[in-house]
């Protein structure tokens, strides 16, 4: 139920009690009690209302309404030219995105993934990772999803394991950045465990699509 329809059934039942008798002053003190402790909850915030999924079950690494804003704006001014010139196509103007602290130094990054033809091919799509100030620390191009994080660090840096032309590579971090072609980097033989974190995993798990 929406806050306007439980205002509306508030604003009711103090109508039909009023209606009915004409209150004594201890009536109406008791009236007024009993309205100021009713709490009336807040709509949950749902980042994408274009979807059926409601928006509790939203990750909390995926979903942040401050972190949306500060990647659309990032994203927004990269692409600047483009999206002045309109290349970019309405399907292919949307993000997900997922925060976690690949270097452990109590800030999370945020990885962010595209989709649509102006970001994706046969090999995959772009994505990026954005630091807190929204600055881009590294562009992949032809990465699939999801992304696993490993638990071995490179530099003081997790390794990541990128899907890339349907095979997993191993992407490590040189100290600077990450190799933005995954797809030039080592294969991994095995699959990754199942007790990895997985980021931008929306095929398995629901992720709200922001627009830009």
């Amino acid at each position: 139920m929406s806050q306007n329809q439980i205002s509306f059934l508030l604003g009711f039942l103090v109508l039909a009690v009023v209606g009915c008798q004409s209150p004594s002053s201890q009536e109406s003190t008791q009236i007024d009690s009993v309205l100021t402790e009713i709490v009336i909850p807040e709509e949950i915030y749902d980042p994408d209302p274009t979807d059926t999924i409601p928006g509790n079950l939203y990750g909390i690494n995926s979903s942040a309404k401050e972190t949306a804003e500060l990647v659309r704006k990032a994203v927004q001014s990269l692409f600047k030219d483009d999206l002045d010139k309109e290349i970019i196509d309405e399907y292919s103007r949307k993000f997900i995105f997922f925060e976690y602290d690949l270097n452990e130094d109590g800030n999370k990054e945020i990885m962010v993934g595209f989709t649509g033809p102006y970001f994706c091919g046969s090999g995959g799509c772009t994505q990026m990772i954005l630091d807190r100030e929204g600055n881009v620390i590294t562009q992949f191009t032809v990465s699939d999803y999801p992304v696993v994080i490993d638990n071995t660090k490179s530099n003081g840096w997790k390794d990541l394991f990128i899907l890339s032309g349907g095979k997993y590579r191993i992407v490590k971090f040189d100290g600077k950045t990450y190799p933005a072609n995954p797809s030039m980097q080592p294969e991994l033989k095995l699959l990754p465990g199942d007790g990895l974190p997985r980021a931008l995993d929306f095929v398995n798990e629901p992720y709200p699509w922001f627009k830009f």
